[in-house]
């Protein structure tokens, strides 16, 4: 019997043997002239340039593929119409006989990034294939593949013996041309004149002989400089292709009989596709046209079935591609093209606001609705860093059936237990979960053996979720791909392909609901800790921005239904979907490159000032006319706060989600501050704060509940070297957050500021060449101790911390989520509780032990870590990769103590949060006439996510969240009637009152 070299070398003779002919591309026109390859020329990444030219393929029995080395991408045009791409992966692409306009739309970036700031293009030629033979080949190189990863040794001896049977007679010998088209077809770098990029996974690799051999001899005998050997007969080599085929055919149906198919998959092509990452939105764009345009011709080809995500894609494709676009809707109408996820992007679900997350499917879903007739039932985040348990709600309320995910299995320390679960929210909504062993796969027999293998839930689901296809960078899938999936299901002992359709899968994976374990709580990935705190510059205009976008909609609700302006629906739509766009899990956690921050922080900085300005245009109009100066207030509690307004500060009340005059209170006692030798003592009606002279919080005295909120010294800034060992702008080892240097005190701690309404201390730190001012402020009658920071960072591999030890005796403590708040341990005993130790919160976290609690809030730092009493707050993280200036140079943010009695509940944490996100906002008239009405829309104790013009037109929607573990009822304005949250279906009249369960999101559409 053979062994597997000797079977591998004879699959790969009958592979290059297959290769009959070839013709180089040598001419082409580029900016009007002609030019011959090889070409190069300077070029900026983001540079698009077109080479053309006519090529006739012969019609003449052989399959002719184009065969283009270059660096970066090309989208092919084959007469006009988006044909394809070639990359990184798909190094060749068949074209059909006749004559043809040939076009290459070149992008200097691979496929992941890479550029050498130019454009170049080594050759190109046509490749003739005889095409059964070479599909073959690639069948017998698929089963080499899987006998080397085979456990079972008797089907690994029993498929060596029978390929070895087929296989020993075989005496075609390919030439060096042959040997060396092979390689160039398979790989980058044919002829040894450009180095691989990415290794593709779904071919087998070039055997070493093959290598040596067309590097050494393959120009020469391309170039005709030396006499190559002789070619086999192709009559000869056809009957030996037809006794394979045959052979090759019972060998495995004998081997089917012995060894059964295990399982079942439901094959999907796919291709996952960062809207930005190691490359800008530009990129993606054309990443966008390459991969659909491929998909689309294997699609008309093969007749296989594709999920995509990202509403925000086909928009693009519709305005970039619209002959292609039309395309993709007869393949969704016919169902092999599946709408996926049914959000604008496969955004962050942990960093951003609840209604963030609402607004991702709202979009996402009606655009789908609107242009392809559907919705998309499948939730799809297979590469998003963690998963708020607040989604099951989210999802469920907004057409999505089931969920597929995939990054689980990137777990560090605790393997997942499930693959496939009911996920149980902290409402009690229920979502069942289907995990992917990977989210792109190749399409093979040892992929498909391994991750049947792997999976965990094969008796209670039966079935794997098989998406395949090159991702990340785009892609898709490679027609060699498709063809073996063909030959899948008559390879024994894996599972059986089954082309994936929306509703069988959905319909097939809810039947076994009953089967599936329960997990409750949120899906905490044991990686990519960092991402909670990398880039603070983006994280902090994405608090800005969803806070005046939800300001914007809720005044300009208001003065509508008053009668005083028309609603902007188009204009605050569109500033949203810029909002959702830079919310993708690699733009919003900090960890793409330089470029995409430098667009994206410029637009959030571009969304805040237009909705700024539509703000303004409302709040002045209703000045105008109640003819006076007035106090906005856009949360649904009064609030009495110290506001600061053209640089003055004052006293001010305002009533529930509305207004009224300008009226400053009188301070009769104001805020005290004393100095003693080496401590500052500020003090109101509620706190005595006594700060030393580092800055540092020495004691924080409750007034109210008569305790000290802190164990020991506190706001203690620390620099962690922060030098993860692979993904640096994503990880955090623990074992640096162990080891820290405190900070030196630059300026010792000074009074800058005093007044009856607030008192300001000044303290300046730093760190290498680095700077650190704080502001530590007290207002009257105000429980928040503020620490307003401004950081000039000029070191890099550091993770600055704020550590505080609170004097609480807790088990657990509770961090603000995504509309919910989600428990979790303080206690490090058990590993699954020892890999929380940097956990996300999106503006609090709260140390309580029920009868007493104290809350760190911030709207824009995000990473904690817990230790019992002791809490750190991530306030910057400096990573090199993949942005060398990620948190370079200057930035501000601000946190805030907050001590309060009961739990985050009764204390009223949510609001203090909210209170400090959405500030009150002082509107002067332009002259006052009278004296204004007081006005409020509503009361309630509920969170008001939103207050805004329905989707249809007709009415307004109010979104509630019950942000505690009782139901209360709130009292609307105006009769109400419940609706999905994508605002699709009627669920019922709910009167003048809703009753809200514990954690329960409410979509209300009033008139």
């Amino acid at each position: 019997m053979m062994g597997l070299a000797e079977i591998e070398r004879k699959a790969f003779d009958l592979m290059a043997t297959s290769i009959r002919k070839y013709e180089f591309i040598e001419r082409w026109k580029f900016e009007g002239k002609t030019i011959k390859l090889p070409f190069q020329r300077e070029a900026e990444p983001n540079t698009l340039v077109v080479f053309s030219r006519e090529i006739e393929v012969p019609n003449d029995g052989l399959k002719w593929f184009l065969k283009v080395s270059m660096e970066g991408n090309a989208l092919v045009k084959l007469d006009g119409t988006a044909y394809g791409t070639i990359d990184d992966v798909h190094t060749y692409i068949p074209i059909r006989p006749g004559k043809h306009k040939l076009e290459l739309i070149v992008s200097p970036l691979s496929m992941f990034g890479y550029h050498k700031w130019r454009i170049k293009i080594d050759y190109a030629m046509l490749v003739g294939i005889m095409w059964e033979p070479y599909v073959l080949a690639q069948r017998l190189l698929d089963l080499v593949s899987f006998i080397e990863v085979i456990q079972e040794e008797d089907l690994k001896e029993a498929l060596m013996k029978e390929l070895s049977d087929i296989l020993i007679r075989v005496k075609s010998v390919p030439n060096i041309k042959q040997i060396t088209l092979l390689r160039m077809l398979l790989h980058d770098g044919g002829l040894g004149i450009k180095e691989l990029k990415i290794g593709r996974f779904d071919v087998r690799d070039v055997r070493p002989d093959y290598m040596f051999l067309s590097a050494v001899y393959g120009i020469g005998a391309m170039k005709g400089k030396i006499e190559d050997i002789p070619k086999p007969r192709r009559e000869h080599y056809l009957k030996e292709i037809d006794r394979i085929l045959e052979e090759l055919e019972d060998a495995l149906t004998r081997l089917r009989r012995i060894f059964p198919k295990i399982g079942k998959a439901y094959a999907f092509a796919h291709s996952h596709i960062d809207a930005a990452w190691l490359w800008p939105y530009s990129e993606t764009k054309q990443k966008i046209l390459r991969t659909f345009s491929t998909i689309e011709r294997l699609m008309r080809r093969y007749g296989i079935t594709y999920i995509q995500s990202s509403a925000q894609y086909y928009e693009w494709l519709e305005e970039l591609d619209k002959e292609l676009f039309e395309k993709v809707k007869k393949y969704v109408r016919e169902g092999k093209w599946i709408l996926a996820g049914g959000m604008w992007v496969e955004s962050d679900v942990q960093l951003i606001d609840g209604e963030s997350l609402v607004r991702q499917f709202l979009y996402g879903q009606r655009y789908f609705l609107e242009k392809f007739g559907r919705i998309a039932k499948i939730g799809w985040l297979p590469d998003t860093f963690g998963f708020s348990a607040s989604l099951p709600q989210i999802m469920k309320k907004s057409g999505i059936e089931v969920f597929a995910t995939y990054k689980l299995l990137w777990n560090e320390r605790n393997e997942f237990p499930y693959h496939a679960f009911i996920w149980k929210g902290i409402d009690g909504t229920e979502i069942p979960v289907h995990i992917m062993m990977s989210y792109k796969s190749s399409m093979t027999a040892k992929s498909l053996y391994k991750q049947w293998k792997r999976y965990k839930n094969k008796y209670e689901v039966p079935f794997l979720l098989y998406a395949y296809g090159y991702g990340d960078g785009g892609g898709g899938i490679t027609w060699e791909m498709v063809e073996m999936m063909k030959h899948m299901n008559k390879v024994p002992h894996i599972p059986r392909i089954v082309k994936g359709y929306e509703d069988e899968y959905v319909a097939e994976l809810k039947s076994c609901i009953d089967n599936m374990p329960t997990w409750e709580g949120e899906l905490y990935v044991e990686v990519h800790r960092g991402t909670y705190t990398t880039n603070l510059k983006m994280k902090k205009y994405m608090a800005d921005a969803e806070s005046v976008l939800r300001s914007a909609e809720i005044w300009s609700s208001i003065a509508e239904i008053l009668g005083l302006v028309e609603y902007p629906k188009e204009e605050l739509e569109k500033l949203w979907k810029r909002v959702l766009l830079h919310q993708f899990h690699d733009v919003l956690p900090g960890s793409s490159i330089r470029e995409v921050y430098d667009e994206a922080i410029a637009d959030l900085k571009k969304v805040i000032r237009e909705a700024e300005e539509i703000i303004h245009s409302v709040l002045e109009r209703i000045a105008e006319r109640e003819g006076n100066d007035l106090v906005f207030n856009d949360l649904p509690w009064e609030r009495r706060e110290v506001v600061e307004v053209n640089g003055e500060y004052y006293l001010l009340e305002a009533p529930p989600l509305g207004w009224k005059a300008f009226e400053p209170i009188e301070a009769k006692e104001g805020v005290k501050v004393r100095e003693e030798r080496d401590k500052i003592i500020l003090e109101n009606e509620c706190l005595r704060a006594v700060i030393n002279k580092d800055g540092e919080l020495i004691s924080l005295y409750d007034k109210e509940n008569k305790r000290e909120a802190l164990r020991s010294t506190s706001n203690v800034l620390m620099a962690h070297i922060d030098t993860p060992g692979m993904w640096d702008a994503w990880d955090i080892n623990e074992d640096f957050l162990i080891q820290g240097e405190k900070l030196k005190t630059l300026e010792k701690a000074k009074v800058v500021y005093q007044s009856p309404l607030i008192a300001v201390i000044k303290v300046v730190k730093g760190y290498g060449n680095s700077r650190v001012t704080q502001f530590i402020k007290l207002r009257k009658e105000s429980k928040l101790l503020e620490f307003e920071t401004k950081v000039d960072w000029r070191d890099k591999e550091i993770l600055l911390k704020a550590w505080f030890n609170f004097n609480t005796h807790n088990w657990s403590s509770f961090y603000d989520i995504p509309y919910g708040v989600i428990e979790r341990p303080a206690v490090r005993n058990t590993p699954w509780e020892q890999a929380k130790f940097e956990v996300p919160a999106l503006r609090w976290a709260d140390v309580c032990d029920g009868d007493y609690g104290v809350a760190i809030i911030c709207t824009s730092r995000h990473g904690y870590t817990n230790w019992d009493s002791k809490i750190g707050l991530s306030l910057l993280k400096s990573p090199i990769y993949p942005n060398p200036w990620s948190d370079l140079g200057e930035g501000e943010f601000t946190y805030y103590i907050y001590p309060h009695k009961g739990d985050w509940f009764e204390g009223e944490v949510y609001k203090r949060a909210l209170e400090v996100w959405s500030k009150l906002r002082v509107v002067k008239a332009e002259r006052v006439k009278r004296k204004a009405k007081e006005f409020s829309f509503m009361r309630t104790d509920a969170v008001v996510g939103a207050l805004k013009k329905a989707e249809d037109g007709n009415g307004y929607i109010l979104r509630l969240y019950n942000p505690s573990k009782e139901e209360f009822e709130v009292e609307l304005p105006r009769e109400g009637i419940e609706m999905d949250m994508i605002e699709l279906k009627e669920l019922g009249n709910v009167g003048r009152k809703v009753k809200l369960e514990p954690f329960e999101i409410k979509t209300i559409k009033i008139s």
